[in-house]
């Protein structure tokens, strides 16, 4: 028989993969526990209880989701946002923000559908929201009581040259190859300057030879049509721009009104093309449409200067559509980068990046300066719909099939003639928005189940993506929905999982911990969310709660002061108070009481109230959960060499506390109170130091435990373990 003392010196590792069980080789098994529930692994080694919840409101509507996002100006003013269907709600670091008592509230135009494919940017005061089927809106803070949610007025949106999708149907004379086939509209949508313009609908592709009417011309069919038609309203094409000559009015300055002048029919205001809206490009300047006079002429405004007043020859000038709309859909997302407000991944340019120019986020007017605005489409040999932008030391665009960098070469700013993109690995991103710790962005893959982080690495002088969720890949099982990084005190990344656990991962790079645990509650976890709160921060969450037989929706904050969820507190000035009020929100749950310190029987909550056996000053009072950690089966020397499937048992156990109040160890409640006069009335004394735990049988492992709504944390466990081979 082998004899011997195992010391367990931390818990960074986390709660590990069962399926790692036999995998003592591995360096980090040693540091790793069989459970870690309702515990956080702290850098510094030991595993504290999860703090507790504090109740903020009830949502709007608990019959719906609701998202939450962080809202940031500094560090004394922050602030999060309940977004839920068609409304958004507002918070401080302290509770709901209201207005003559009733909540501050804006109209949103995100159903509850839509809410998870919201993403966000902001600026000062000033939030970018994207979502892939509305228009960029723009969330204004003016007071904390006053805020606004528009779409944003651009002074210039992107644009590109891709001809007219009339709101009509198209009949061919033939569909084959071949020269003089007519094409007749059902409404008007042709113009003289049209003949040289191309027609296109799926692989068919013909060339305007004549001009007959406005709905009709005669063409020569390049490659022949699936059918002679009708071809559907908008399935079809009329590429490029009008073939004639336009002479501009005036050339400078910007923003002052001009005339365009076309040397022949080239313009369209109908309800089957309405140029009025789009640009001109002319004589390297930019015009937008605003009013239609005529076929021939029409006014707008002057967006970038023109250098002449020069007529531009037929194909000198672009006519350029709004590539965001509602037939090609808006940005799926946004960041701030290099000064410029950076775009991405409509559904109608999946892999085109769109920049700003520098300093002015409301315009991407492009051109060849460095300060210009400009658009890039991810090159590479399959389909990659970008679906996040995150700004590091370079811009990393992250789509469905893989990462990529985008920087301008030779360490300068990216311009519209300076960009290298080049693919950095190949995993491929989820929907859920990733975050950043230090220098590496934390994503979930395409798969919705793991977790990596992607990080420049100057031995390979690339990126690389490892797997941080390998050695615990059971936590993000079944789908990470949302994540929110809380730096302070606790690096920790919190993470919403799809059957409404809360996962945290524990992170430092540097001290090479990365330790996964569990977060549960009474009710599931739908959304999460952090903010700083002076010198710490604060992790808000959505929880979904059946309270007296019904559903309902609460917005909470974790409170490192609280052990208890949806908790209130309250004090009592003088002899204090037997009864305590302020519980609606916890109606017919049994709760737990602190009381001065002091843990009191469970009540159940009546008319919002409680009375508790005596008087008190000051009570926390919530719903109950427990903390728990599971050593692993210690490794050690045996007859045989290896103490694995050898008959192993601890028979004795010292755990070591830090500021501890209660613990169970196996079951057993360990003794933490000095008995005396008028103790029982006063609070535990906080612990720190060992605990003796004897006769514990033949149990293989230890599972450690907090039941009560008090402070605890495990920094060791000394066992003394016994081998026979």
């Amino acid at each position: 028989m082998a004899r011997v003392d195992y010391i367990q010196t931390n818990f960074t590792a986390g709660e590990i993969s069962p399926r790692l069980l036999g995998r003592v080789d591995v360096a980090r098994f040693k540091n790793g526990l069989k459970t870690c529930l309702n515990a956080i692994p702290q850098v510094h080694g030991g595993a504290k209880r999860a703090p507790g919840s504090r109740f903020a409101a009830e949502t709007k509507d608990s019959t719906k989701a609701a998202r939450l996002i962080p809202f940031i100006f500094n560090r004394s003013q922050a602030f999060v946002i309940e977004f839920g269907d068609l409304y958004a709600r507002f918070y401080t670091t302290t509770g709901q923000i209201l207005d003559t008592g009733t909540p501050v509230e804006v109209v949103s135009p995100y159903t509850e559908a839509q809410l998870d494919d919201i993403h966000y940017v902001q600026s000062a005061d000033t939030m970018f929201l994207f979502h892939p089927s509305h228009p960029v809106y723009r969330l204004v803070r003016y007071s904390n009581t006053v805020w606004k949610l528009s779409t944003v007025p651009w002074q210039v949106e992107p644009s590109e040259e891709k001809g007219d999708k009339p709101a009509t149907t198209l009949t061919l004379s033939a569909a084959t190859v071949g020269t003089g086939r007519t094409a007749t509209a059902a409404a008007a949508c042709f113009e003289a300057s049209d003949v040289g313009r191309q027609i296109t609908s799926g692989v068919g592709l013909a060339t305007i030879t004549a001009y007959t009417s406005t709905t009709a011309v005669t063409v020569t069919i390049v490659d022949a049509f699936a059918s002679a038609g009708p071809i559907a309203s908008q399935s079809w094409t009329l590429t490029e721009s009008p073939k004639t000559t336009l002479t501009p009015s005036v050339k400078d300055p910007e923003g002052v009104a001009i005339t365009l002048t076309a040397g022949a029919a080239a313009f369209k205001n109908s309800a089957q093309v309405t140029d009025i809206g789009k640009f001109v490009e002319i004589n390297d300047g930019l015009v937008e449409i605003t009013a239609f006079s005529s076929s021939t002429v029409v006014t707008g405004i002057i967006r970038t200067v023109l250098v002449s007043t020069t007529a531009a020859q037929s194909g000198g000038w672009a006519l350029r559509s709004k590539v965001w709309n509602a037939t090609d859909g808006y940005p799926r997302c946004g960041t701030l980068f290099e000064q410029r407000l950076i775009c991405a991944g409509s559904s109608g340019y999946p892999q085109t990046l769109w920049g700003s120019r520098t300093g002015e986020y409301y315009n991407f007017s492009e051109g060849v300066d460095d300060s210009d605005g400009f658009s890039f489409t991810i090159a590479s040999d399959q389909i990659n719909p970008i679906e996040h932008l995150a700004s590091t030391r370079i811009l990393l665009p992250m789509t469905y099939g893989g990462e990529f960098s985008m920087a301008g070469g030779n360490e300068s700013p990216i311009t519209p003639t300076n960009v290298q993109i080049r693919s950095q690995t190949a995993y491929g991103v989820a929907t859920t928005r990733p975050v950043r710790v230090a220098n590496e962005i934390i994503f979930v893959t395409r798969g919705g189940e793991r977790v990596r982080a992607l990080g420049y690495r100057a031995d390979i002088d690339s990126f690389n993506s490892p797997d941080v969720s390998v050695l615990s890949e059971h936590i993000p099982r079944g789908g990470i929905y949302e994540m929110a990084f809380a730096q302070e005190p606790d690096q920790v990344v919190w993470m919403v999982r799809g059957d409404g656990v809360l996962a945290t991962m524990s992170i430092d790079r540097d001290q090479d911990v990365i330790g996964w645990a569990r977060r549960t509650t009474d009710g599931l976890f739908e959304s999460v969310a952090s903010i700083p709160n002076g010198d710490e921060d604060q992790v808000w969450v959505v929880v979904k709660r059946t309270i007296d037989g019904a559903d309902v929706r609460y917005v909470e904050y974790f409170d490192s002061s609280l052990n208890t969820d949806s908790a209130v507190t309250g004090t009592s000035g003088g002899a204090g108070t037997d009864t305590w009020s302020g519980l609606d929100h916890l109606e017919g749950e049994t709760v737990d009481v602190v009381a001065d310190g002091v843990v009191m029987p469970q009540q159940t909550v009546t008319a919002g109230a409680i009375t508790i056996p005596r008087a008190a000053n000051a009570v926390e009072i919530g719903l109950h959960y427990e903390s728990e950690i599971e050593t692993l089966e210690p490794e050690v020397q045996a007859p045989n060499g290896t103490s694995a499937g050898a008959a192993l048992s601890i028979h004795e156990a010292y755990v070591r506390f830090y500021q501890t109040q209660g613990a169970t160890v196996q079951g057993e409640t360990l003794p933490f109170r000095q008995f005396g006069a008028g103790i029982l009335n006063a609070a535990v004394e906080p612990f720190t130091g060992d605990k003796e735990v004897s006769m514990l049988g033949d149990n293989k492992t230890i599972v450690i435990q907090q039941t009560q709504p008090l402070p605890w944390q495990v920094l060791a466990v000394i066992m003394k373990v016994s081998a026979n081979g």
